[in-house]
């Protein structure tokens, strides 16, 4: 999970920054529209695989707008190919420096709130996930997101390790059939504190949130389909769904098919790493060396996903076209 602002810059041909630090001629790509058309044949993929396979989209928001060369036909397309969206810290953010949550800045909320409105009219689900570390920071994060229409969840903890100790936000025992009938969520991508498999299982199990976001893997073995079959119930009654994470716009060194040599021999479709979230790369995620990893085989991430039962796949770093864009805007200026 990654935090910071969406916006997208001016693109061009220039140069681009490879794993190695060193200036390499960058290919000529439209950095939004690739993001788009991924995400829309990742669509197409789990349609056809699992009829009824939903997609959640993190860090995209402004993708929803018609501006810097993204158009009102990527627009349409990617509202057609997500079955939700997230944006993090719409209204407070994570201080890496300080160690602690602060009100996102005026600015950067009122884009997230124009960004996101074309989702809104749309009527997608929009998630909005802000850190917390205060009881009325909390309280204030519910209220404001609760009046734009958002899904909330206030996180006291960045890294999303641990169940969070208050009820769900408008808890009910009603099945859960799609993501526009959810009104609680809760994520937890490292379950390295818990004790064991089983006791990581069963917390899941006792909780009443509506939609569970969590890591295919418990260590180096993914979820079975039995385990997450048992996750869809809701502690005290109803039908919930459960998506499992895949970044589309980072590769990570933890993870199965990370190899030891791409370190210090990259391949051509790794860049350089993300220095806020060690263990990760930003990858040219157009690439289909790259595409070929997270879907179109047993050994994909999505088709594992798929093949471990759960009802969906929720899509982290789709912000990786601003990160190019930005790059080409910095070697151009």
């Amino acid at each position: 999970m990654l935090m910071g602002k969406w916006k997208i810059l001016a693109a061009g041909l220039a140069l681009l920054l490879g794993a190695s630090g060193t200036a390499v001629r960058a290919e000529s790509v439209d950095y939004p529209q690739a993001m788009v058309k991924l995400i829309c044949d990742l669509k197409a993929y789990s349609a056809e695989k699992k009829p009824g396979f939903g997609l959640i989209g993190n860090g995209g928001a402004g993708l929803f707008l018609e501006q810097d060369g993204n158009t009102g036909e990527n627009v349409g397309r990617l509202l057609q190919a997500f079955d939700g969206t997230m944006t993090e810290s719409v209204n407070y953010r994570w201080e890496v420096e300080q160690g602690r949550a602060v009100r996102t800045n005026e600015a950067d909320t009122e884009y997230f709130h124009q960004a996101l409105a074309p989702a809104v009219t749309a009527g997608l689900p929009v998630l909005s996930l802000d850190y917390v570390d205060a009881k009325d920071m909390a309280e204030d994060s519910y209220q404001k997101n609760q009046e734009k229409g958002y899904i909330p969840w206030a996180s006291f903890r960045r890294e999303l390790d641990a169940l969070p100790q208050d009820k769900p936000f408008k808890r009910n025992d009603r099945d859960m059939a799609a993501l526009s009938q959810v009104q609680n969520y809760m994520v937890l991508l490292n379950p390295s504190k818990f004790g064991s498999r089983e006791a990581y299982l069963e917390a899941l199990r006792g909780t009443d949130y509506d939609l569970l976001i969590v890591d295919l893997f418990y260590g180096p073995e993914p979820l079975t389909a039995g385990e997450v079959a048992s996750l869809k119930q809701k502690a005290h009654g109803g039908r919930r769904l459960v998506y499992a994470y895949m970044s589309v716009g980072e590769a990570e060194t933890y993870r199965y098919y990370w190899q030891r040599e791409w370190q210090d021999n990259p391949p051509c479709w790794l860049a350089e790493a993300n220095t806020d979230w060690q263990g990760s790369f930003k990858v040219k995620y157009w690439r289909p060396e790259w595409q070929q990893i997270l879907y179109g085989s047993p050994e994909a991430y999505l088709d594992k996903i798929i093949s471990s039962g759960f009802d969906g796949a929720f899509l982290d770093v789709v912000d990786a076209y601003y990160y190019f864009l930005s790059h080409e805007a910095g070697e151009q200026g």
